[in-house]
């Protein structure tokens, strides 16, 4: 049965606490900090007071945290011994399931990171709607990510850390985030106009004024009352691909 607001709200702090298990690897003491701000009116408040908690956190604990995850299709995994989220989360992205070469790469990869970073690669493997990544996807993340500045690379960490305790948030309380899909949808359909390099990708990536710019912008989307003009598109300038945020 999904959790509720109100079970939450009136559970008490070791109660609630066990409640929000798991939402951060071995790690309740930030949910435990963050259940001080209760009563929640949302999911969102919630996802908000745990990020201020680890935001707030001395580096070190950032960094303990880290830690505290286990490597991708790692030793943890082949002896049993992940948590049941990881298990899960490495399972949708079908990590459970790599061929031998694969399995081989990756664990080169795990290898070359933990020793140029101190710590394990956090990738939020689930994706953008939970359903996992493709493992070609988690590799090339992988690869490309190791060549990061170290600072960059702890902020990438975080922001993926943030982002799997929110798919695990969503799944205890059974919400499903309609309009953040819905996005994706968008994406999808305004990726055929990227420009060339990056819609062989599937890549969003359109420049101020060119023909894949003025293609996006003849599109107008009405959603909740909202209508987006062409006019509104045209301030639309994009160099970065939105696939990579919610990873």
């Amino acid at each position: 049965m999904a959790l509720t607001l109100e079970q939450l709200n009136a559970a008490d702090l070791a109660t609630a606490t066990g409640l929000l298990d798991g939402l951060y690897e071995h790690s309740p003491w930030i949910a435990e900090a963050a259940l001080a701000r209760r009563p929640f009116r949302s999911l969102a408040q919630i996802k908000y007071a745990m990020a201020q908690v680890l935001d707030k956190a001395p580096v070190q604990a950032k960094l303990d945290l880290i830690r505290a995850h286990p490597e991708l299709a790692g030793k943890a995994m082949e002896t049993n011994t992940l948590t049941a989220e990881s298990t899960n989360e490495q399972n949708k992205a079908g990590l459970t399931r790599c061929t031998p070469e694969e399995l081989e790469h990756i664990r080169k990869l795990n290898a070359e990171y933990g020793k140029r970073f101190g710590f394990p690669f956090i990738l939020a493997v689930r994706g953008p709607r939970g359903a996992g990544l493709a493992k070609a996807e988690i590799i090339e993340t992988f690869e490309r990510r190791l060549h990061n500045h170290p600072d960059f690379e702890l902020g990438e960490a975080l922001r993926n850390i943030h982002r799997i305790a929110e798919i695990r948030l969503n799944d205890k309380f059974g919400y499903t985030p309609e309009l953040g899909n819905d996005v994706w949808d968008w994406q999808e359909k305004l990726a055929q106009h990227s420009d060339p390099g990056y819609a062989e990708k599937g890549q969003l990536t359109v420049t101020y004024l060119t023909d894949a710019h003025r293609a996006c912008a003849q599109r107008t989307t009405c959603t909740a009352g909202l209508l987006v003009s062409t006019r509104a598109c045209g301030a639309v300038h994009s160099t970065r691909s939105i696939r990579s945020f919610g990873r």
